[in-house]
């Protein structure tokens, strides 16, 4: 008997360790990944995000390729107001709108936030 209610314990483990209901869900959706679009070049945001530039000053440039920037555009100082529309798919750029002068290129990641 004693067998019986383990055996029937064990498997009921399993079967809520398998299915999710051990405990509250607590993971809240990325609000960056529940736009339309994933945010990479092959599937960008419509409409493109807001965002301002965090780092003291965050070089625009035209180009980003191998893991490079290249080409430098302007040089534009913290609190910028940008859109962005995708983040490369290796995660260390962005292909941003520097909305007061109708100009895009391409900005450091780590250097802008959501608004």
């Amino acid at each position: 008997m004693m067998r019986g209610k383990r055996v029937l314990l064990v498997l009921a483990g399993a079967v809520l360790a398998l299915t999710g209901i051990t405990g509250p869900a607590s993971a809240q959706p990325d609000p960056i990944t529940a736009l339309a679009g994933s945010g990479t070049v092959n599937d960008p945001w419509v409409p493109m995000r807001e965002a301002h530039t965090t780092c003291e000053s965050t070089t625009l440039f035209g180009n980003y390729y191998g893991g490079v920037h290249r080409d430098p555009i302007v040089v534009l100082p913290r609190g910028t107001w940008i859109g962005v529309r995708y983040i490369t798919g290796d995660g260390r750029s962005a292909d941003v709108l520097w909305h007061n002068h109708s100009q895009w290129g391409f900005m450091l990641r780590s250097c802008f936030a959501f608004d």
